[in-house]
């Protein structure tokens, strides 16, 4: 009964989605049409603008078409401070979705033209994007610099409803990161007497929120119920049924602390019923959870359950759908760190093991030289003995071989049988989720073959790193082959872009790495490469490998628009690559120029 309950809720939340998308379409398309029938710059840009506005909140996906529409518009009219703007809505329209290290690129490129328009407005507001952004990274102190930034522009300006909102968001940083309930107080309570000052309702609704809540946590419960029913008064009177949903729900946590569970659950459930009309399931999931501890306070056990099922089937919803992209950058990332994990537990296993063996030899050399010592008062008997000696040295080191090429077999097989195995088990259940959801829904099964093209090529990952622990050297010729795979498979998904390799092969005919030398060198190239392809808008990616003096040189260039890498906040691409660098014997460098493109390098020392 579950599995079918789940089922009809995946298929209803899907159509809603196609629907939903439809929508967005046939709004964008009304709004372009605005545009052309509009041919004043300037009212281009404030139709632009107030679409934006409107739809950001509900809409992000239309509100990065709009923005990229918009951005294009103001560069061709040499318009900075617009086009810095458009960057910054594109960067909030990333952050929406949940991709936070698309959006820092964005918003950081935003910074640089802002910065230089002098546009006090936008810059202000800016600086408040990037703080949330800092905040939902748990980047506290970053957060709170970045908000007072934004505070200096807005009290300069005298702009009192940028000065209250500033207020609101760093008293809740001070509130939920570093548990201070008295500045987050005074922070509060500050935003709300500007907000009474201008009269803004729905401004003195949240911040009387947030004071009930900040009560809340200190266990005032005067105080907070007082603020959040005055809050809900005002809300009400505005009919928002946004703030409406989200002040039941703390006034559900508030019953709950004062042990009123028949009371909670009558707030959890009015915001239940909002939140299914305005289609907000993280509110729901989480009224659910709260829900289902109330009734087992009450021993009602029989509704509990029904409430863990209700959770249950918004959780495995939003894991399908509206947090897809996001789960597989996580798991990605999760996927990529317990391998690693794993080969570098191993690895240090095999070093352990190889300082034991070289310990062994060095005594064997050691009793050698003792027996060479002793050699010229027993010639014949010392004579049987270094012969004996050389023996047991040349067995110990083949046998220690041996042991070494197993260990890393054993690697191999754990690598191919369990992770692969279970990639490989990743892919047949996507088909078998095709095969159930039929034709009735073409985005979702572009999804379904995105996430299996995914699951495939982490195979063929696997399998580099495989290939490279086999080996015990890797030739330059290995290498090029590779990478040759490699750039072939980036051609499909890239068919404008000229990917080209050009190698030293008379210099590095001779050359060889280690099984781990090559994988990294081969990470390296895959991973800037990547970075180019994506971010870059490049046309032409060169890699280079040639021979200098006594080093093997690696280079990799793409003639795309570059970027500044101090303003690339978020991702491990970067990081992975240095590290990678170093256990080469070397320093990454990157040489970026907005002009000329992106130039990656390292080397190896013979």
């Amino acid at each position: 009964m579950r599995r079918f309950i789940t089922i009809t809720f995946i298929l209803y939340t899907s159509l809603n989605f196609t629907k939903t998308w439809a929508q967005n379409i046939e709004l964008f398309d009304s709004i372009i049409q605005s545009l052309q029938q509009e041919k004043k710059y300037e009212q281009q840009i404030e139709i632009l603008k107030t679409s934006i506005k409107k739809n950001y909140n509900t809409k992000s996906e239309e509100t990065l078409k709009l923005a990229q529409f918009g951005y294009k518009l103001a560069k061709e009219n040499n318009d900075i401070a617009n086009s810095g703007n458009f960057l910054r809505n594109i960067g909030l329209s990333y952050t929406k979705k949940g991709l936070i290290d698309s959006a820092s690129v964005y918003y950081y490129r935003a910074l640089k033209e802002l910065e230089s328009s002098k546009n006090t407005e936008y810059l202000g507001l800016l600086y408040d994007d990037m703080a949330r952004m800092y905040r939902k990274l748990k980047q506290s102190e970053r957060a709170l610099d970045f908000y007072e930034k934004a505070l200096t522009l807005y009290e300069a300006e005298n702009n009192l409803e940028g000065i209250a909102r500033i207020y609101n968001e760093s008293g809740v940083v001070y509130r939920d990161d570093f548990q201070d309930y008295k500045t987050a107080k005074e922070r509060f309570e500050k935003s709300l007497k500007i907000q009474r000052q201008r009269n803004d309702s729905v401004g003195i609704g949240y911040s009387l929120e947030f004071l009930g809540y900040n009560q809340l946590l200190i266990k005032d419960f005067k105080n907070a119920k007082q603020y959040l029913m005055d809050a809900l008064a005002i809300r009400e009177k505005l009919n928002d049924d946004f703030a409406i949903m989200l002040n039941y729900t703390a006034l559900g946590e508030y019953y709950n602390q004062t042990m009123e569970p028949q009371k909670s659950n009558e707030y959890f459930e009015k915001s239940n019923a909002i939140a299914k009309r305005i289609k907000f399931a993280d509110i729901q999931k989480y009224n659910y959870e709260n829900i289902m501890h109330n009734y087992e306070q009450l021993g009602d056990y029989q509704m509990a359950y029904q409430s863990l099922q209700a959770y249950n089937i918004l959780n495995d919803s939003l894991y399908n759908f509206k947090r897809l992209k996001d789960v597989e950058e996580i798991s990605t990332k999760y996927e990529t760190a317990e391998k690693e994990k794993q080969i570098a537990e191993k690895e240090l296993a095999l070093k352990i093991r190889n300082q034991w063996i070289f310990g062994l030899i060095a005594f064997t050399i050691i009793i050698g030289l003792i027996g060479f010592l002793l050699y010229k008062q027993q010639m014949l008997k010392n004579i049987e003995q270094k012969k004996d000696n050389e023996l047991k040295l040349a067995l110990e080191k083949i046998e220690s071989q041996n042991k070494l090429q197993e260990q890393r077999l054993s690697i191999s097989r754990d690598l191919h049988d369990n992770i692969g195995a279970q990639l490989s088990f990743i892919v047949s259940a996507i088909d078998a989720i095709k095969y159930y959801v039929g034709d009735t829904n073409n985005r979702m099964i572009t999804k379904l073959d995105d996430v299996g093209i995914f699951a495939k090529e982490t195979i063929g990952e696997l399998r580099d790193t495989i290939w490279a622990m086999n080996k015990p050297e890797i030739t330059v010729k290995d290498l090029k082959s590779r990478i040759a795979n490699f750039i072939e498979k980036a051609k499909q998904f890239y068919p404008n872009v000229l990917i080209s390799m050009t190698m030293d092969s008379a210099a590095l005919e001779n050359t060889s790495f280690s099984g781990l030398q090559g994988l990294n060198i081969f990470r390296i190239i895959q991973e800037a490469t990547n970075n180019a392809l994506k971010y870059s808008e490049a046309n032409h990616i060169e890699i280079q490998i040639y021979k200098e003096e006594n080093s093997i040189h690696f280079q990799i260039r793409d003639y795309g628009i570059g970027f500044l890498e101090n303003n690339v906040e978020a991702g491990n691409g970067l990081l992975n690559m240095r590290k990678r660098a170093i256990e080469l014997g070397d320093e990454l460098q990157i040489q970026s120029d907005t002009n000329k493109g992106t130039t990656v390098m390292f080397k190896i020392n013979e």
